[in-house]
């Protein structure tokens, strides 16, 4: 299968998913979220692969939505062309997914990182839920993820302030699982990957399993999914969205 946005290899038991929409600096639309799940798929589909690394480039992960796709759809539009759709889908791959995180991984960014099993960064990677600056709200499990990951006041901090934070934050917080000092990042963040793929796949398979067993979210996910939507419509939204493209400060409704 061929792709548009993103690239699939393959080394060894390891599949390799980087994301290449480079003209739009990896941001997320619709058809990139398709592509990152069709390839996920398409990794998993081959019996030698045992885990999936998702990366970016040095300077970007992801900084989050496509700002001006989000910016033409309301509530009604977001949800007949299946906004996040394809996030949901990722939950179906059974095998471990590692975020493999250099640069910005913002918003739905970060949100595609929380979703992996493991979050890999770089010493200088930064982390960040800066959908408040839209009007929004995170809407691919943001809330709902950092609140178990990270507790309720951690979460609230990093979504109603829209600070981004260092990889090393992220690490003492609990959502990052490994830190690797830039300079020898992509060498030992593959060295860690290729060890992790020669593990036994039925043992990896069950503890990715095992450990979301608890996960029990959906009702919570639902909410901060029909709040986003209802936010589309907003006055603030459209504030937030004009003023980011104006780089402008928003002055918001009350």
């Amino acid at each position: 299968m061929s792709y548009k946005n993103i690239t699939i290899e393959k080394d060894g038991s390891l599949g390799l998913l980087t994301l290449s929409r480079e003209k739009e600096k990896n941001s997320l639309d619709i058809e990139t979220s398709k592509e990152i799940y069709e390839g996920l798929k398409e990794l998993e589909s081959d019996n030698n692969i045992t885990c999936i690394a998702i990366k970016g480039n040095e300077k970007l992960f992801s900084p989050g939505a496509d700002i001006k796709e989000l910016g033409s759809l309301d509530s009604k539009s977001a949800q007949s062309k299946g906004l996040f759709n394809y996030f949901d889908k990722i939950e179906e791959i059974k095998i471990p997914i590692i975020a493999l995180v250099e640069g910005y991984a913002l918003g739905g960014g970060m949100e595609l990182s929380l979703i992996c099993d493991l979050i890999v960064a770089s010493s200088e990677a930064k982390f960040g839920q800066p959908e408040i600056n839209l009007g929004l709200v995170p809407g691919i499990g943001g809330t709902q993820r950092l609140k178990k990951y990270v507790g309720k006041y951690h979460a609230n901090y990093l979504c109603m302030s829209g600070d981004i934070i260092s990889a090393q934050q992220g690490f003492e917080l609990g959502f990052v699982s490994k830190v690797i000092d830039k300079n020898v990042f992509k060498d030992e963040s593959i060295k860690f990957l290729k060890n992790l793929s020669e593990k036994p796949k039925s043992s990896l398979v069950e503890i990715k399993r095992l450990t979301k067993i608890d996960d029990k979210i959906t009702s919570d996910l639902a909410d901060e999914r029909e709040t986003f939507y209802r936010l589309l419509d907003s006055e603030n939204k459209k504030i937030g969205v004009s003023a980011f493209f104006e780089k402008k400060k928003p002055e918001w409704k009350k």
